[in-house]
């Protein structure tokens, strides 16, 4: 027995001595519940289970507060124990036992018991109509009390079910009971009341963005901040972090141009919040900082993402908390990448790299190690780059003329194939390829591997496949083993073209060679279009292999893809997540699997069933369906029934109207037997008796 049980065990004996001595009600009830709370901990479950029933059968019928407490505590931790052993309908039976016996008792103890129960009934009711009904059920409750100390449990009823018809493709539904409990509580002084208000103001911005209200939605978002900045001083840290939400969306409710408004607004997040008292808000004001630094570097903007990440490290470099500290790692290594991808600075690049890499070295936990990894990368690609730079130091220097006059030519060559117009587009890339592709000029080199990528897609489109392996199998040649980013990305893509050119004629072994290649060069890269790159790949080779039949092969292509995009933020990674997760079920449907087809549609809702990309929301959407296809396959109705209910529930404004109506029809059809089958067993009940 280790030092916490033996302490638990002796708190137990000392329980029991205490109640065998005790003879008041009140205090017995109390030292028999603390016994039962030490049976559960110490997990002698079944112990603590008659323990419950022990004290409800001696104490539950006295009516004085002080034994009615503890029965209440009682009475919630036996639905506790009951929901852990998978027996939510007792669980929930005995829930509505405590409300019927003591939901209308005044005392200041008693309500707040009541209030924590209806709360968490609402939360063990899976269907989200119900789970309504519930929400209603506990406003009704406690609106029958007239204490203004239930004005938070009362708004936090209508927050959750506001939440559910927000899930449940609700939007208009969900506002009207937001702007119920803004127009009922808003004025209140109350910490918990107005921090409930304010989450009511933030969540009706999502449901106004949903029904297109732009306009109010980003009012709404400034209404809350504004209010919050009105008393920033004395407001709760509870407070201030939807402070912070507020402007996170409203920034996210500007334009993608808009990048002024964007900066400013994220000036005055740092300005207000950057030195919070409290880490968690901290927390959320460098992670936005950091995600509107690296939003500009991946829109090539140089120059704004190397100021954001200035500005952030400046406001939050000498940061003592942890969780902060992590993120302006990640600042530092993103100010490394701009200076050196986005800017060419490599001297300046050497020196971020190796200040991180100062700062980290030593670093125990798995993330801040994978950091100091990618700094050491860091490092040596800017000693590379500068002795690139030494070496090209002897060319003689580029006319601007000359550079101009190819860039000019290899943007009128993409423009052509953006239109269309292949042909055109290729003579334009084959005429600077011809007269400098055997060029040294770093600039040169660049413009000609941009011709020739564009080249291979416009070879693609005009479905001349064999010239396309030509091109890329040039481009791996000539510029394969260039370390920088923008190389590197050209050539993925190159290959990626080869591997689809391959497919269409016929070869699918060497396209798959070409996936395994693409896999094995650049399966270690932190880049994002390179980690795109890698897992289209693997999603490619998989779907190679379910049409040839290799399914096993295929569904370990899947979940190779799955695995590498565990975590990932960005859309694209996500996005190859959903598919393969998709392309899995199907494949395991073909070998016979049905439990791990359903396992895998299960893992895609689980992962993406509360995202906002209309794309993925699409997806979830579809693998509900099919998720339902392949429970009601395994005669699993009622699982059946829950798959198709949460697809129109949660996304009903992701389905189309005749999927909308397909989905309908299923469900009402599932009920129309379930009904009949009831009906049925109820006659054959009737028969039996009169036999």
């Amino acid at each position: 027995m280790n030092v916490v049980e033996s302490s638990a065990q002796r708190q137990l004996d000392e329980a029991q001595a205490l109640l065998e001595r005790l003879q008041h009600p009140a205090e017995r009830a109390a030292a028999s519940f603390r016994r039962v709370e030490l049976l559960n901990d110490l997990g002698r479950r079944d112990e603590a289970l008659a323990g419950c029933t022990r004290l409800l059968n001696e104490f539950a019928a006295m009516p004085e507060a002080g034994v009615v407490v503890p029965c209440c505590q009682a009475l919630r931790l036996l639905a506790h124990m009951l929901r852990q052993m998978h027996r939510p309908a007792d669980a929930l039976a005995t829930l509505d036992r405590l409300i019927a016996a003591h939901g209308q008792r005044g005392e200041p103890g008693i309500r707040e018991h009541i209030a924590h129960v209806l709360y968490q009934r609402t939360w063990w009711i899976d269907e989200p109509a119900a789970r309504c009904e519930a929400c209603d059920a506990m406003s009704e409750l406690l609106d029958s009390q007239p204490d203004a100390a239930l004005d938070a449990w009362r708004a936090e009823a209508r927050l959750l079910k506001a939440e559910i018809e927000h899930h449940r493709g609700l939007p208009q539904d969900a506002l009207a009971t937001l702007d119920a409990v803004i127009e009922r509580f808003d004025g209140s002084t109350d910490p918990g009341v107005v921090l409930r208000v304010a989450r009511a103001r933030l969540a009706s911005v999502l449901n106004l963005r949903e029904l297109a209200q732009h306009a109010q939605a980003q009012v709404m978002c400034l209404a809350v901040a504004d209010q919050i900045e009105a008393g920033l001083e004395d407001a709760a840290p509870e407070l201030r972090i939807e402070g912070v939400r507020a402007l996170t969306l409203f920034f996210d409710g500007f334009g993608i141009d808009e990048h002024a408004n964007r900066a400013e607004l994220v000036d005055w997040l740092l300005e207000r919040y950057g030195r919070d008292a409290s880490a968690q808000v901290r927390r959320m004001a460098v992670r936005r900082a950091y995600d509107w630094s690296v939003g500009l570097r991946e829109q090539d903007d140089g120059e704004a993402a190397l100021a954001a990440c200035e500005r952030l490290l400046a406001t939050f470099g000498a940061d003592s908390d942890a969780g902060v500290q992590r993120t302006v790692a990640g600042a530092l290594l993103n100010k490394g990448f701009v200076l050196l991808e986005r800017l060419g600075r490599a001297e300046e690049a050497l020196a971020v790299y190796e200040q991180l890499a100062k700062q980290l070295r030593g670093a125990l936990t798995p993330e801040l190690q994978d950091t100091l990894d990618k700094a050491t990368a860091g490092r040596q690609a800017c000693l590379k780059r500068l002795r690139k730079a030494d070496a090209a130091g002897n060319l003689p220097e580029l006319p601007s003329e000359l550079r101009d006059e190819v860039r000019d030519k290899v943007r009128q060559g993409r423009k052509h194939g953006d239109a269309g117009e292949s042909n055109e587009a290729i003579a334009l890339f084959d005429e600077v390829l011809a007269a400098h592709g055997a060029s040294p000029h770093p600039e040169l080199r660049r413009q000609c591997a941009r011709a020739l990528v564009h080249k291979a897609f416009c070879l693609v489109a005009l479905e001349r496949f064999a010239e396309v392996v030509v091109a890329a199998d040039a481009m791996d040649a000539r510029y394969g083993a260039d370390p920088s980013t923008e190389m590197q990305e050209t050539v993925a893509l190159c290959l990626q073209y080869k591997s689809t050119a391959l497919d269409r004629l016929g070869l699918h072994d060497d396209g798959m060679r070409v996936h395994d290649q693409i896999v094995a060069r650049w399966g270690n890269s932190e880049l994002p279009d390179l980690r795109g790159r890698v897992v289209g790949a693997l999603f490619r080779k998989g779907a190679t292999l379910r049409q040839t039949g290799q399914l096993k092969a295929a569904v370990d292509c899947y979940d190779e893809a799955i695995a590498r995009t565990t975590g990932a933020r960005e859309g694209t990674l996500q996005l190859w997540a959903a598919k393969s997760m998709i392309n899995k079920a199907k494949a395991l449907d073909k070998l016979g699997d049905p439990v791990g087809q359903a396992k895998a549609y299960r893992a895609l809702i689980a992962r993406f069933g509360d995202t906002g990309d209309a794309a993925l929301r699409e997806r979830v959407a579809n693998a509900c369906e099919w998720l339902a296809e392949a429970e009601g396959r395994q005669g699993r109705v009622e699982a059946q029934r829950a798959a198709l209910e949460a697809a129109l529930g949660r996304f009903g404004t992701a389905l189309s109207a005749e999927q909308r109506a397909r989905l309908m029809r299923e469900l009402q059809a599932l009920k129309a037997r379930a009904f009949g089958r009831k009906a049925k067993e109820a006659f054959d009940r009737v028969v039996r008796r009169k036999a």
